[in-house]
């Protein structure tokens, strides 16, 4: 039965996984944010010295329509409730939510708690299931956005508007256009750079810097058969760790070997 409030897990609708789940409401709850600061030397009040979201809720509570004042009325409830505990475990490792209410918008979460059986008896009760984004805690575009920078040289630089309103990360994909091997490069994203020497990278080859679901950054090679290598070991030490554009315009530029071409991607964040 497919009802006002919808909420699903990689797709998979939980008002799909029966018909006697009623969706009773979806709570996103508020971020934690850890902030903290020092003493000013002025004597009086406090210097932030640093500003980070940890986490962020998402509470979805459903009913079971399904008389549970009889022994198989209870076995069916049971039964009932182990699928919607099945679905959740989907986000045991990870999985991007998605509400109706809220379009092209997703959120990587992980089952943080899942409802127990409590008394089968209670026909009307309502039980809840707690998912928490921990990587990235913050709503995300599910289309992700993409710009082309230069024009194929060996150098180029542009200017890119993030909306939204968090920071998020951006993933960058350089091609060699070049008929020769590149060994060197180096991309800049704001006040971020990323250099990388001895590469290797062949014609028809791109280096790719992007992030896992968890936020982790990889830096690999994709091989003209769309096989991956990775060349985190090329990275410089003076290099930043992440590439990262808050809301606004961000400046960005490239230098190669030889002629490539640069294109970024990234999806906007909202709190």
């Amino acid at each position: 039965m497919e009802l006002k409030r919808r909420v699903a897990l990689n797709g998979i609708q939980l008002d799909e996984v029966d018909e006697r789940i009623v969706i009773t409401s979806v709570e996103p709850g508020d971020g934690q944010e850890n902030i903290t600061a020092v003493d000013a030397a002025a004597g009086y009040g406090q210097r932030i010295t640093g500003c980070r979201r940890r986490t962020v809720d998402m509470v979805v509570r459903f009913s079971i329509h399904e008389n549970g004042r009889s022994t198989a009325g209870q076995q069916a409830r049971s039964e009932v409730l182990e699928a919607v505990n099945a679905w959740a475990a989907q986000a045991t490792k990870g999985a991007y939510l998605t509400v109706n209410y809220k379009p092209e918008r997703r959120l990587y979460v992980v089952l943080a708690q899942a409802p127990g059986e409590g008394t089968l008896w209670e026909w009307s009760r309502e039980f809840s299931i707690t998912f928490r984004a921990y990587a990235v805690p913050y709503w995300e575009e599910e289309t992700r956005r993409s710009a082309r920078i230069g024009n194929d040289g060996i150098s180029g630089s542009d200017t890119i508007l993030m909306e939204g309103s968090a920071v998020t990360a951006v993933d960058a994909e350089l091609l060699n256009m070049s008929g020769m091997a590149v060994q060197s490069a180096a991309i800049t994203i704001g006040q971020k750079t990323i250099r990388v020497s001895g590469l290797g990278m062949a014609a028809n080859e791109a280096l790719v810097i992007d992030h896992t679901a968890d936020a982790l950054i990889r830096i690999r090679i994709r091989a003209a058969n769309g096989s991956y290598r990775s060349v985190m070991d090329k990275r410089t030490t003076d290099s930043a760790d992440d590439f990262t554009a808050a809301p606004g315009s961000t400046s960005v530029s490239y230098e190669a070997q030889r002629g490539c071409r640069l294109t970024l991607y990234w999806r906007c964040r909202f709190l």
